[in-house]
């Protein structure tokens, strides 16, 4: 159907809200066009877009599409758990995912509270549920929300299960007319819909007191800035810090209300030094300072160091890679794990470094691709085959971590915490972690990770991307020809061949293990760039990745 006709059916819907009504009424052609001309997807881990009416946006009608399809894959008499997190709207998509799914049969178990993505996958398997759902958009600006649906094992929906939800929802004909129940009968009458918070929380915090272990460290003694960044892991933070023994640590109160509208950043997002400015302000006697996204899967780090001579405050804000990186060697250090044979599960775009110091400290390496749903997928494996406890760290360049097995996501809480005992250990020792990353390099090789995205937002964007991908396959290894006198080696992965699922990732390899690589986001509208160049020092990587970079730019015209 030709999405004006699809317009004009929400008009005339009896389902709509005459406040929606009054919106679609108000829109342009434009708007109209851009609200209308797809469905949103359900794809990566589920559905992300902009907020507003239309099939195209986030809506109470297009959640409760995607509730309907997760309820068609689901078990007749499904137990499932819904989170959401502190974005605007959050907490009404979440209702209405529950209202969908009672309707359905399914009894949910909803939070009373804002509640981070780990906490989601901890309590489905903790409390034996067939499923969950967390409403967030992670770190994107304040305009987008998201449905993220997750297995019986607490993991992301793998592409098998995603495919299988948004076939149910193209079924279904109009949107607008899925059954809910009241909310009020769903609780009281039905007991489809149970409230949970303070139980399930207590057992989170219990299971993640181990994470990053505690030896030889005087966590009083460190001090540490954090800021929640107007998000869901506040709270979460505070008190697993505070158990830990951490008693120096200051909440940025600028941001640590709730608000999903995040004014005092343009991004709630910690991968970005930026929003890390509040804490950097509050620092000057801390050691480090740590941020959290809204929905608490990602943490970011600032290392506060002072000049010898006159102590003036230098912060160092680490790259994911980099905090990965420390923290495998941090945690592969501890008499309780060393010498024995534990894997490490990472991404095909997260640096080479990582692994290079597991397999010295005699790991087992295994790559996935983008998401961490498929490191979580490893973990069901390995518990599959009764060898979780080899579980050693999963990790991605993206800021996102998990050192523990309470979880099958990533996890900014219980990474928060194992960063603190990271830092408070070489504290201990004397060193700050920038030391002991310059001792690392000095070791195991400089290595320059960065990443950039090249956006293209609308109808016209998804037209450009495509072109830019095929462009990209078109020249192949060629692209580099000038930038490096090494041979260049080309893989596509839509190609498969490669001992992983296809997927629309381009990767190039240099003979001395340096790659860069290239793909679609799969809930953003960008390409990404991945960088990673091997060079003596920094300063010989660092113009290496710049002149790889130009290759990079002259095909796709980002100058």
């Amino acid at each position: 159907m030709e999405y004006r006709e699809i317009y004009g059916l929400w008009l005339k819907s009896p389902h709509i809200t005459d406040r929606d009504r009054e919106i679609l009424q108000c829109m342009t052609v434009e708007e109209v066009h851009e609200a209308f001309y797809k469905a949103a997807e359900f794809g990566t881990g589920g559905m992300r877009g902009i907020m507003g009416p239309g099939t195209n946006r986030l809506n109470r009608y297009t959640i409760r599409l995607a509730a309907k399809g997760f309820a068609e894959i689901l078990p007749e008499k499904a137990r499932v758990v819904v989170a959401y997190d502190t974005r605007n709207g959050s907490r009404t998509f979440a209702e209405e995912t529950a209202k969908v799914l009672a309707a359905c049969g399914k009894k949910v178990y909803l939070f009373d509270r804002p509640s981070p993505v780990p906490l989601l996958s901890f309590a489905v398997k903790q409390l034996k549920a067939d499923g969950g759902v967390v409403i967030t958009a992670s770190h994107n600006t304040k305009e987008y929300n998201g449905f993220k649906a997750y297995d019986e094992t607490g993991c992301q929906l793998l592409p098998d299960r995603t495919a299988a939800v948004a076939a149910a929802m193209e079924k279904i004909v109009d949107p607008t007319a899925i059954e809910t129940v009241d909310m009020d009968d769903a609780i009281i009458d039905l007991g489809l819909v149970v409230p949970i918070g303070d139980e399930i929380i207590s057992q989170f915090q219990e299971a993640i007191a181990g994470c990053g272990t505690a030896e030889s460290i005087n966590p009083e003694n460190l001090k540490v800035v954090y800021t929640s960044l107007h998000g869901s892991g506040r709270d979460y933070v505070m008190d697993a810090l505070a158990k830990a023994g951490f008693t120096s640590v200051k909440l940025v109160p600028g941001q640590a209300e709730y608000d999903g509208s995040f004014p005092t950043v343009k991004k709630p997002n910690p991968e970005d030094s930026a929003a890390l400015e509040m804490a950097a302000d509050m620092a000057d006697d801390a050691d480090i300072i740590i941020g959290t996204d809204p929905d608490c899967d990602r943490v970011g780090v600032g290392v506060v160091d002072r000049d010898a001579i006159t102590g003036e405050k230098k912060i160092t804000y680490l790259t994911g890679n980099q905090t990965g990186v420390l923290l495998i060697d941090y945690l592969s250090s501890q008499n309780e794990l060393s010498g024995k044979a534990r894997r490490l599960i990472t991404t095909i775009v997260t640096s080479e470094m990582g692994p290079l110091i597991a397999r010295d400290r005699g790991m087992d390496i295994k790559y996935v691709l983008t998401g961490f749903k498929y490191i979580g997928g490893i973990m069901n494996e390995m518990e599959a085959e009764g060898k979780l406890d080899d579980f050693f760290m999963g990790y991605e360049e993206s800021y996102g971590y998990l050192t523990g097995t309470h979880a099958r996501d990533k996890d900014g809480v219980s990474s928060a915490l194992a960063i603190c005992r990271m830092a408070a250990y070489h504290k201990t020792e004397g060193r700050s972690l920038t030391e002991v990353l310059a001792e690392l390099y000095s070791r195991y090789g400089y290595w320059k990770d960065s990443q950039e995205s090249l956006v293209y937002e609308g109808s016209s964007g998804e037209e450009t991307m495509a072109e830019i991908m095929e462009t990209f396959r078109e020249t192949k290894e060629s692209l580099f020809e000038g930038a490096s006198a090494e041979t260049v080696s080309y893989v596509d992965y839509m190609k498969g061949g490669t001992g992983l699922p296809r997927a629309d990732v381009l990767k190039y390899r240099f003979e001395d293990g340096s790659w860069v690589a290239v793909r679609p986001s799969g809930t953003e509208p960008k390409i990404k760039i991945y960088y990673c160049i091997k060079g003596e020092d920094e300063t010989a990587a660092c113009s290496r990745q710049e002149a790889v970079a130009d290759c990079i730019h002259r095909l796709t015209g980002a100058y």
